[in-house]
Formats: structure tokens, sequence, C-alpha cells
């Protein structure tokens, strides 16, 4: 099976996406939405992406 290298997955970037949205909302202060919203929001994002994934990281 080919492995495509880390920067061309979509659930890595998506992890770095919300873990600079944490640490934004962190720094302001201020909340944009539930944090248990947002944990479900990522879990149910990871598995679609994951679903959809067939070739390994690099």
């Amino acid at each position: 099976m080919n492995a495509k290298k880390w920067y061309a997955s979509k659930t890595i970037w998506t992890n770095v996406a919300a873990l600079a949205a944490v640490g934004a909302q962190a720094a302001v202060g201020n909340s944009v939405m539930d944090p248990a919203l947002q944990a479900a929001l990522l879990a149910v994002t990871n598995t679609a992406l994951r679903l959809f994934t067939s070739e390994r990281v690099a």
C-alpha cells in the first residue's frame, strides 16, 4: 500500500485547525461554542475523514 506524506493528510490538517481554533479562543478568553460541542464535532469529522481514507501516512 502506498503512503502519502503527512502534510497531504486532511485529518492532520483538520486537527491542526481545531488546535489553532482552541488556542485562539483560549488566548482571547472567549469561547465561540460549548467545548463539549466542539469536541463532538471534531470527533465526527475525524471519523468521517477516516472512513474515506485509503492510504496510510508516512
